[in-house]
């Protein structure tokens, strides 16, 4: 069970049983803190199971959480800082063995600074969606004629910042122009009429936004590479074996017979038939 206690101990400590405990300057309200800022009605923690909410209930300061100004329904844990007008209260847990920590201001990689008017030289960081305008219940709340009382809204998402003006009277302009929506960068101005401030953020936010842009203006097409057909094997030419001397000598006509073996021959034919006519006369 969690209690708040005043940093300064000017109050005992009140536990968190309630399932809504008022804050401020009426008498009827929980805790009562008679302090200039502190209005009558300031805010409320409202207790949902174990979890504890606080609302701003649009006070003209408002009401911040570690260093950070909150609206509705922000959770509160053990080592949250509450301050509302120049009061500071302290979320505890008094259990033993439980985990003190100290309060961590939330932090930012974009922030933007006045360059001039009622905020000139404040630098603020810049936290999710947040409005710009004369009313109190804006987060950047700017007392002038020129701002309408909700002008615009500048919120940071996936790490890219981005600018809208709310249909305010006398319009919102980046880096001199009217825009309607944009898109920042770091070094770019915002300007409310004669309101103006310098937007700062993390290195290579603004060559992240204009690649971003560029995807979204124009699609690259590529052409494909045109497949060819295989080209055929060319026909190999037969090859002619080249006959040796010796083979072709072989291969030539045969030599002819010579005179000498006929008339062998037709002697021995001769020789013969003369034999068979003399045995056929002996018999």
């Amino acid at each position: 069970m969690l209690k708040l206690q005043f940093k300064d101990q000017r109050q005992p400590p009140i536990w968190l049983v309630e399932s809504v405990t008022t804050i401020g300057s009426d008498p009827k309200n929980h805790i009562v803190i008679k302090e200039d800022g502190v209005e009558a009605q300031h805010a409320e923690i409202r207790k949902e199971g174990d979890a504890l909410y606080l609302s701003d209930l649009g006070s003209y300061q408002g009401t911040t959480v570690n260093g950070s100004k909150i609206k509705a329904n922000f959770q509160l844990r053990s080592g949250d800082a509450i301050k509302l007008a120049g009061v500071e209260l302290l979320i505890v847990d008094p259990q033993p063995g439980a985990e003190k920590k100290e309060p961590v201001a939330a932090r930012s990689d974009w922030s933007i600074m006045a360059l001039s008017g009622p905020l000139k030289g404040k630098s603020i960081p810049i936290h999710g969606s947040m409005v710009f305008g004369r009313s109190n219940t804006c987060d950047i709340q700017i007392n002038d004629a020129h701002m309408s009382r909700r002008h615009a809204e500048i919120n940071l998402k996936g790490g890219v910042l981005r600018l809208v003006d709310l249909q305010s009277s006398n319009g919102t302009c980046v880096n001199g122009k009217t825009i309607g929506e944009q898109v920042l960068k770091p070094g770019d101005k915002i300007s409310f009429d004669h309101l103006t401030f310098l937007v700062a953020g993390p290195l290579g936010a603004g060559a992240a936004v204009e690649e971003e842009e560029e995807d979204d203006e124009a699609t690259v097409f590529r052409a494909a590479p045109i497949p060819r057909a295989p080209t055929p094997p060319k026909p190999s030419s037969p090859s002619i074996p080249k006959t040796t001397p010796n083979v072709e000598s072989s291969v030539s006509a045969p030599p002819a017979k010579s005179n000498t073996t006929m008339i062998i021959g037709g002697v021995v034919l001769v020789m013969a038939i003369a034999a068979g006519a003399v045995l056929m006369m002996l018999q």
